[in-house]
């Protein structure tokens, strides 16, 4: 007997008299959308990955494809019950049940179905069959969204509450899954509400779709109260009398009436609301196979949970099974520290070579802190030429905006296995020495441990997930424990990352900060160490960061490089990797991009061009300008030929999360227009002023302040040919991160009066814009 999945996605609506649902099969929208991929082919095998429909197709070729999508839509008001019977057999066909010798189970996704629309669906399953007239059902509905909503602000009351408790337990057909949870967009930023607790705010999914480059950014609200509709409200005591402008100011959209004309177009808003949806499912389909398939074979629940929950879970699984605990035997405790004195946290093995490096030791061998915040310790420390700042949460150094290229004068055709055979003795290359699962091979390699669990045991389960985790990524087996290898090697990843981070959560079960200090200050001192040896032996280390360092290697010193760093690893029981730079280029310490030799671009930070996606927790903000500074570094590609040989006009588009407190309004010409908050546009010789408006001061603030645009809420087919895009504006936002890296000129530099130097940002002013950089660069042949 096999259980099998029916994969449908749902989106809910609910006004004072009218109660709605749309439904559609994501497994027929994959297979609908199957092609849109690319394709690579992998030791042999073939790799797909899942692409934007906009990459693909043509949005007409979108549409038609769409409409072939299964779909089902619902809706009862209080003058239509027509489907109020078919929507419940629909909805008590979604119950687990057997078809021959298989079990037939569905998962709904949602986007904020956990909550909201189960919560709504709930309400309806309860009411469904006690209320007289669909005008009582649709009355209760809405009472419960508008509940639902207002309590949301308040979570500790929307647990407690007993209606609301009532719901969250009430036995739904179908197993809820809220893609919104999935990708932690309901943590995207956070505050502190007027009790001083602290609060997340979410991404909605109209911004979302915007991140997947959807071709339809749709915000659809009931048309202003009309003549239409105004009899409806003259009917109800509390608006009799009151004009149109009077209602509308008055009411708010969720309690607006719905009439025969605008059941129509809201159905096509839900619609499009449920595809994107299923579109995240299809670019996303590994994260919801790997939370599928360690649910299944570590019989937990994942299906709702993002990375850092998913961490959470399993690790709490795999302690108690090492542990023979049950959870309720080792869990809510935590090791509190009051004062902790670095002379406990630091190993008998770190050690220097040099007087100023021995002297910093037994220096900071003396501090005390009182916590693990960012402040509680920061030190600068030279070696070398470079400066590194060494603070509690981790190492990096001060690095300079800069282009580094390596050298390599070939005297035979590369060695594809062995490149330094078919190098000359003045070659150079940028190694990036990457130290392997750091923080997780220290507390295994040193047994630290929080002191209220078992350091045996906590030991023992952290050396088992690298080490399970490194036979995964490289085993044969396409599965291990019937998990595919990958996605088991990336899930054990996600735990063993975790971990770290979890010692300093003073709402975590391993919370203890003293074991904070023994990972991140020894660690830090580790790589120091290494630092010293390398500049000791005329070896140049050109960055560092907490887990790896960058270093400027000659062949002729490769030898020396391999012995320092081989010994490095013996007396600090760690391992690492070393990948070789053909490129290194850097803005600061988090945002690079760098080219491997022989392999594709990496990045960090801003440079990624395609971050809006591997990420959907990041704004979206034309990314062309990204894509033109890489080839512009990496393969001497002028900005502007990347600019004008661009095909998708989503490359060039922006966007900004307008908060609730404003509106926005669009200026073109004489015509002034009032917009949807979620908007996307790209800057436009003959666009318009866009900008956004508080709802009280009305004070206005443009979004692109100094340049027209044009919005493309909805993309059509035209020509990038005829967008009409001021190509000028692009060109300066591409420059305005390669001049700083090309003159070697930080805009956040303070100029001083005093001493006669300008401010970073006046040196870019007059020395930038795309001239020449020769004459700056005569001496620095890392710049040739």
């Amino acid at each position: 007997m096999a259980v099998k999945i029916r994969q449908y996605a749902y989106d809910v609506e609910v006004l004072p008299n009218y109660f709605s649902i749309t439904v559609v099969d994501v497994s027929d929208y994959l297979n609908i959308f199957s092609d849109c991929c690319k394709i690579k082919i992998k030791k042999g095998k073939e790799s797909k990955k899942p692409i934007p429909l906009v990459e693909k197709l043509t949005v007409k070729e979108i549409i038609e494809r769409l409409d072939k999508v299964k779909c089902w839509q619902f809706d009862i008001t209080d003058y239509d019950d027509s489907q109020h019977l078919t929507f419940m057999k629909f909805i008590n066909d979604l119950a687990p049940h057997k078809v021959r010798n298989d079990t037939i189970i569905t998962y709904m996704y949602g986007f904020n179905s956990a909550s909201y629309d189960k919560f709504m669906m709930a309400c309806f399953l309860m009411y469904s069959g006690i209320s007289d007239t669909t005008k009582d059902l649709c009355k209760k509905l809405h009472e419960t969204s508008k509940n639902i909503i207002e309590l949301q602000g308040d979570r500790e009351t929307f647990y407690k509450d007993y209606y609301m408790k009532t719901l969250r337990d009430y036995p739904l057909p179908y197993k809820d899954i809220d893609v919104m949870k999935i990708f932690a967009l309901n943590k995207v930023g956070s505050g502190t509400n007027e009790k001083g607790e602290k609060v997340y705010f979410g991404k909605s999914l109209k911004q979302t779709s915007i991140n997947i480059k959807w071709y339809e950014l749709l915000e659809w609200e009931l048309p202003p109260i009309n003549e239409k509709d105004y009899h409806l409200y003259q009917s109800r005591p509390r608006y009799k009398g009151l004009t149109y402008e009077q209602l509308n100011e008055l009411i708010d959209k969720w309690d607006r009436l719905m009439i025969e004309d605008y059941r129509a177009p809201m159905k096509h808003y839900n619609k499009n609301d449920v595809f994107i949806v299923c579109e995240i499912i299809r670019l996303f389909i590994d994260e919801i196979r790997l939370r599928y398939n360690l649910s299944k074979t570590y019989e937990v629940d994942l299906m709702n949970s993002s990375r850092s929950n998913v961490a959470n879970i399993l690790f709490k699984k795999f302690y108690s099974d090492f542990s023979g605990l049950r959870p309720e035997q080792w869990t809510g405790k935590k090791t509190e520290r009051t004062t902790m004195s670095f002379k406990r946290v630091i190993f008998d093995n770190v050690s220097f070579k040099t007087k100023p490096m021995q002297d910093y030791l037994e220096r900071i061998k003396k501090t005390v802190v009182s916590s693990v915040s960012k402040d509680s310790f920061k030190e600068n420390i030279v070696i070398g030429k470079l400066t590194y700042t060494m603070a509690t949460g981790g190492l990096h150094s001060q690095d300079p905006p800069r282009k580094l290229v390596s050298k390599l004068e070939y005297t035979d055709l590369p060695d594809d296995k062995n490149i330094w055979i078919s190098l000359t003795d003045n070659s150079y290359i940028y190694v990036h020495f990457d130290i392997a699962s750091f923080y997780p091979s220290l507390m295994g390699a040193y047994r630290i441990a929080p002191e209220h669990l078992d350091i045996g045991v906590f030991t023992k389960l952290i050396n088992w997930l690298k080490n399970t985790r490194v036979e995964a990524k490289h085993s044969k087996e396409d599965f291990i424990d019937g998990i595919p290898r990958d996605l088991l090697a990336q899930a054990l990843k996600i735990v063993i990352n975790s971990i770290y981070g979890k010692l300093g959560d003073e709402n975590s079960d391993i919370c203890d900060r003293l074991a904070v200090l023994k990972v991140t200050i020894n660690g830090q001192l580790f790589v120091l160490m290494l630092c010293e040896e390398l500049e000791m032996n005329n070896i140049e280390v050109v960055s560092a960061n907490t887990d790896g360092i960058v270093v400027k290697l000659y062949k002729k010193d490769k030898a020396k490089f391999d012995e320092i760093t081989q010994n490095w690893l013996k007396v600090t029981k760690l391992g690492a990797d070393s990948e070789l730079f053909s490129h290194y280029i850097d803005r600061d310490i988090n945002n690079y991009l760098f080219k491997e030799i022989g392999k594709d671009a990496g990045y960090k930070g801003d440079f990624n061009p395609k971050l809006y996606i591997e990420d959907l927790q990041k704004g979206y903000n034309q990314p062309i300008v990204a894509q033109a500074v890489e080839n512009y570094f990496l393969y001497d590609k002028p900005v502007l030929e990347t600019l004008y040989e661009a095909t998708d006009i989503l490359d060039f588009c922006k966007t900004q999360n307008i908060g609730r407190q404003f509106h926005v309004r669009f200026t073109y010409g004489t015509d002034t227009k009032e917009l949807q908050r979620n908007v996307r546009f790209y800057v436009s010789k003959s666009g318009g002023i866009l900008c956004k408006v508080n709802n009280t001061t009305q004070g206005i603030n443009n979004l692109c302040a100094g340049y027209r645009v044009k919005v493309l809420n909805t993309l059509d087919d035209k020509a990038i040919t005829e967008r009409d895009i001021d190509f000028e504006y692009y060109y300066n936002e591409a420059y305005k991160i390669i001049d700083p890296i090309m003159l070697g000129i930080s805009p956040n530099l303070k100029g001083d009066k005093s001493k006669g130097t300008k401010s970073g940002k006046a040196l870019l002013k007059k020395y930038g814009g795309g001239g020449s950089y020769a004459t700056l660069f005569d001496d620095n042949e890392d710049n040739d």
